[in-house]
């Protein structure tokens, strides 16, 4: 794979990681406001809020990732 072709996927790949990350919170906050589940709000959002900050943080580490190869390649 050449190196714009990996810039450009780490790119995606991070945009979509923090596009989850929004779609998690979002689904959390109206699971929570709705009261849909059978867990705990507690259990829901420690499970929620762990899944958003990891995917968020994957997204913005592949988007780190890319800048860095492209310094590199600079």
């Amino acid at each position: 794979m050449n190196k714009k072709t990996r810039e450009l996927v780490l790119i995606k790949s991070g945009e979509y990681m923090l596009d989850v990350s929004k779609l998690v919170f979002g689904g959390v906050v109206l699971v929570v406001i709705l009261q849909i589940e059978q867990l705990s709000n507690r259990t829901l959002l420690i499970i929620g809020m762990t899944a958003c900050v990891f995917s968020s943080i994957l997204g913005l580490l592949f988007i780190i990732l890319s800048q860095t190869n492209k310094k590199k390649g600079e």
